[in-house]
């Protein structure tokens, strides 16, 4: 494959010869993390990053397929896109991650004239498309993420083992591979000596790592060792073991904060997911994780609306809610994804009853979260900057525990201040004037 063949454009123009690159995200965090290495390739062919289609000569949709409304947000994309080619503002566009993995690929690069597809195991070609030299990629690409930020994402694992009827991540993440221990170490050591403060790592179902008889929670504990503040998600209850729960309370460097989708209440529709585990053995997951870490953050993922679910269904996972108390939950309404089981299944859901179940769902979280987060007014917190101080004042932080914290302070991302937490809603903590200065 060759590189960019430059014709003058209205951007080379206006930018006086430098080649601009605009990136855009969408979907979770494996795909933040995806586009930090395309960022680095786009660099490092000498591309200036600017964050406005009409300013940049080549455009990288890095691109989500789990949720129907991100296809719909591409394409939307792409059509802008296509016009701004047809009026010379844009040179070329590229279209990479979960979509590029897909059959609707081909429709979408013959529909909006996209210069190049790639899919998300094959990210690393766009290294020669932009004008490096080529390179081969070995489980994840060897260009690291962005260095010398204060947090970073580090992913440990990529792809799916399970078949959950409604999740088309198998499918255009392929099956799962892991990377050995010491290559994940060595980037978060050259992370943390570069600046990062606080390492995320990153997996679809990040708990099923595993190598040569090391699991997850080996992984976790010698990460811990070497980053100051350590996070890591999505879990899957099937590979959450104890030990890791216990880690969570015992060691001082990860935040005390658990991401454990269950996705319903009903061992019924559990089954029909193809999760694997009962709600029994979720609830006793949790009770192991309150156990040993008395003032952590629980959030779940929950699915409403899935064909087959009932009223009764919905009451049992109504029941979990209350019974595990959660902090947050992503909660989505059913959205079928062609190439996947529940996609064919009979018994589809009204869209005013799943509507209802979505609000009452919400509704029951909130309720149990302020509640919870009530109870922290009037303590002192250790507060780790992540966003800094916004038009309002206030700085976006985080607590051990995993709480966010709206706090008045100019610290910048990446340092710690002491507060009073003085206010709480159902999503975020308010905390009063630091004590002291940032640390």
């Amino acid at each position: 494959m060759s590189s960019i063949t430059r014709k003058p454009s209205r951007s080379i123009a206006r930018n006086g010869g430098t080649k601009t690159a605009c990136i855009r995200t969408f979907g979770c965090q494996m795909n933040v993390h995806d586009s930090d290495r395309i960022r680095r390739m786009v660099r490092d062919a000498g591309y200036t990053e600017v964050h406005r289609y009409e300013e940049a000569d080549i455009v990288v949709l890095n691109t989500c397929y789990v949720r129907e409304n991100a296809v719909d947000r591409v394409r939307g994309h792409l059509g802008e896109l296509s016009r701004l080619k047809g009026e010379g503002y844009v040179e070329k566009v590229v279209l990479i991650g979960c979509i590029g993995a897909t059959s609707e690929a081909q429709e979408l690069e013959h529909t909006y004239g996209v210069d190049l597809v790639l899919g998300t195991h094959n990210t690393y070609e766009l290294a020669q498309f932009v004008g490096l030299p080529g390179m081969e990629e070995t489980y994840t690409p060897e260009l690291p993420g962005s260095e010398g930020e204060h947090s970073a994402f580090v992913t440990i694992m990529t792809g799916c083992n399970y078949k959950c009827s409604y999740c088309v991540v198998p499918a255009v993440r392929g099956r799962m591979v892991c990377r050995p221990l010491e290559n994940v170490l060595d980037e978060v050591k050259r992370l943390v000596d570069t600046g990062t403060r606080y390492v995320t790592l990153l997996g679809q179902t990040v708990d099923a790592w595993r190598e040569s008889g090391s699991r997850f929670c080996d992984l976790l504990e010698r990460v811990s060792e070497v980053a100051p503040r350590v996070w890591f998600t999505t879990s899957h209850p099937s590979n959450m073991e104890d030990r890791t729960l216990k880690l969570i309370g015992e060691k001082d460097t990860i935040v005390k904060r658990l991401h454990l989708p269950v996705q319903s209440g009903s061992d019924k529709m559990l089954k029909v997911m193809h999760r694997g585990y009962k709600s029994e053995r979720y609830r006793r997951k949790i009770e192991v994780f309150r156990e040993a870490v008395s003032d952590g953050t629980l959030s779940t993922d929950i699915i409403v609306g899935h064909p087959g679910e009932t009223e009764g269904d919905h009451e049992q996972t109504l029941q979990l809610i209350e019974d595990c108390s959660f902090d947050s939950a992503y909660i989505f309404k059913f959205s079928p994804r062609c190439g996947t089981e529940a996609a064919e299944l009979p018994g589809a859901v009204p869209d005013g009853v799943t509507q209802r179940r979505f609000l009452e769902i919400l509704r029951a979280v909130e309720r149990n979260a302020f509640s919870c987060n009530q109870s922290k007014i009037g303590a002192t917190e250790d507060i780790y900057i992540r966003h800094a101080r916004t038009g309002d004042g206030k700085a976006v932080g985080e607590t051990w525990s995993g709480h966010p914290v709206h706090v008045p302070t100019d610290a910048e991302p990446g340092r710690y201040v002491t507060a009073p937490i003085s206010g709480a809603g159902p999503h975020v903590l308010y905390a009063g004037e630091p004590l002291g200065k940032s640390h």
